[in-house]
């Protein structure tokens, strides 16, 4: 069998040419699979960055909502505080308006009277208030001997002694010797009279407004005359000097030099303020009342003035430390 050259030349071309094609097939696919493989890989990267980067801002979403919600905790509290405050200083509101209100009624204070401010309110029972303490503080009120009881009144009757119709100008208490006799207000002592005939040992005290008051059959004296006493001060105790048939206190009470029924300034207090003006006629309260009023409105102004002078110069320390220390 001859030899061919040619044909085999032509077999072999033939031959690479397939398997370059092949090769090249090969190859090809190969590029894709790396092209494809290189860009998945860059999509999955780029997927781990945003999964990152997601998980970042939920975690700054999640801080940032628990700062949110921490605030809204305080400021739920806060709010419940400042409710509560208010909640309180509305009922002491109230309370101080119902004490204002007890306050009106008890000093009689008209219903009828334009709407006020509860400063206003507040000086305005403060000076009512001020002028019945005054009063009740300068004019005779109350019992001279609290536990005495009473045993003869005001007017015309009997002398026990000397059996004989006049006037018994006062009141006398049923009292066991040694008795304390306090004063029923603010007063001079008058005279200190020692005596075993007529009234017996006698203190009359000379009280504010014209008003004078006596003490008649004392055992003894705690006071001089010319000494001032306070209402309630111990000016001595009863006894059985003088005209009398036994221990007790003849109390009487005296207006511009006539004598007055003291039963009405015995019952007088703050609950009947009101009744005296109707049971003794004889005392032009109105005019009294007015000018006690304007006396303590008076006090009640330069009370309110030095007050404030007082709060405007702490406050002046407290602003200027410095000026306040240097001599």
């Amino acid at each position: 069998m001859m030899f061919n050259i040619k044909s085999l030349t032509t077999k072999l071309r033939k031959g690479n040419k397939k398997a370059l094609l092949t090769n090249s097939f090969r190859y090809g696919a190969l590029f894709l699979l790396c092209g494809a493989l290189t860009y998945s890989t860059h999509a999955i990267f780029e997927l781990y960055v945003s999964a990152q980067s997601s998980h970042q801002q939920v975690s700054k979403l999640r801080n940032k909502a628990l700062e949110l919600s921490a605030s809204l905790s305080e400021e739920t509290a806060l709010n419940k505080t400042l409710n509560d405050s208010l909640e309180k200083k509305t009922q002491s509101l109230e309370k101080l308006n119902q004490r204002i209100d007890d306050m009106e009624n008890i000093l009689g204070l008209s219903d009828d009277n334009p709407p006020q401010t509860i400063k206003q309110r507040v000086d305005t029972a403060a000076i009512n208030s001020a002028v019945k303490a005054t009063l009740f503080q300068l004019i005779p009120n109350g019992k001279p001997t609290p536990d005495a009881p009473l045993t003869s009144g005001f007017g015309t009757r009997v002398h026990p002694i000397t059996k004989q119709r006049k006037n018994h100008d006062g009141l006398d208490f049923g009292a066991s010797k040694e008795t304390p006799i306090y004063a029923p207000a603010d007063a001079v002592i008058e005279k200190v009279n020692s005596s075993q005939h007529g009234y017996g040992n006698q203190l009359i005290l000379n009280h504010a407004m014209g008003f004078v008051s006596t003490y008649s059959h004392m055992s003894k004296f705690n006071v001089k005359a010319g000494q001032f006493v306070n209402k309630g001060e111990l000016i001595g105790w009863t006894g059985n000097s003088g005209l009398s048939t036994g221990p007790h206190l003849h109390y009487e009470i005296h207006f511009l030099g006539k004598p007055l029924n003291p039963r009405p300034f015995v019952d007088w207090d703050i609950k009947n303020f009101d009744t005296i003006f109707k049971k003794e006629p004889n005392v032009q309260w109105a005019s009294l009342l007015n000018t006690v009023g304007s006396m303590v409105e008076m006090q009640v102004q330069l009370a309110s003035q030095n007050h404030e002078a007082t709060f405007q110069t702490v406050n002046q320390a407290k602003s200027n430390p410095k000026q306040a220390n240097t001599p």
